[in-house]
């Protein structure tokens, strides 16, 4: 599985534009690098500027990512924030956080409890068709990610809730559909996360994932997340796509 994967998201709040995001996913022999940019778009640039890059590099064997470092550098007007991880079979042994985590009084503190069995959110999104090989399609969805970006620390369950199809050329034409359940765990979570984290299954936040394989290369990676929340709805939807095989990435 080598090749270069590169896709375009137009993220949106209750039909209102509100942030482009690009990603981009290189396999070389056992490992990878991935990257997201993000910038606000359309009428929110009126309200702000934030934008910002995330990136994660690690190991992949039958179609499971494992992360060693995660990077983020994410800029809100005069406001930046950096987080640097270094992992080891998903345990965190070094972390800089700049400036450092400042929590509310409801907010449960990061503990070293919360550094062990976890993935980056970056390395979280991907999915190689080799970790679900023998299984039925819905073995995409078939995983429980312990997420740890630095600055908070949540759990996300994927549930198997159908199949669909996209139109989108370089994918294979079908997709899975999961369910997310969000659990927040510790670190910069709001008060209502808070309250839902003791009732993961709760009706408040319904999260779908859609799962899309990639032609070229035994990659899956979302297509579309929709989120329903009690302020409204969020939806992330790919909007670009191409995926080139090593050899034809490497000549350019």
């Amino acid at each position: 599985m080598e090749g270069d994967v590169r896709a375009s998201y137009a993220v949106s709040f209750a039909g209102v534009p509100l942030a482009h995001v690009t990603l981009h996913v290189a396999l070389r022999g056992s490992t990878y690098a991935a990257q997201v940019d993000y910038q606000v778009s359309g009428a929110m640039r009126l309200l702000s500027n934030s934008a910002g890059i995330a990136s994660s590099n690690g190991t992949h064997n039958a179609g499971h990512f494992v992360p060693t470092e995660f990077d983020l550098d994410h800029r809100s007007g005069s406001r930046r924030q950096k987080v640097k991880l270094g992992m080891t079979d998903g345990v965190v042994k070094t972390m800089v956080v700049d400036p450092p985590l400042a929590l509310d009084s409801n907010q449960a503190p990061i503990e070293p409890k919360h550094l062990v069995a976890i993935v980056d959110p970056l390395s979280a999104l991907l999915m190689g068709a080799a970790k679900i090989e023998g299984r039925a399609q819905g073995g995409v969805c078939d995983r429980a990610l312990s997420i740890f970006d630095g600055l908070r620390r949540y759990d996300v369950k994927l549930e198997h809730q159908g199949t669909g199809t996209t139109a989108q050329k370089g994918l294979g034409g079908s997709t899975t559909i999961c369910r997310a359940v969000f659990k927040p765990v510790a670190g910069r979570i709001g008060e209502g996360d808070r309250a839902r984290s003791s009732s993961p299954n709760s009706n408040v936040d319904q999260i779908t994932m859609t799962f899309g394989r990639t032609s070229t290369i035994d990659l899956y990676i979302p297509v579309s997340i929709q989120a329903q929340t009690r302020l409204g709805a969020v939806s992330v939807l790919l909007t670009a796509f191409s995926a080139d095989s090593a050899r034809s990435a490497d000549s350019r």
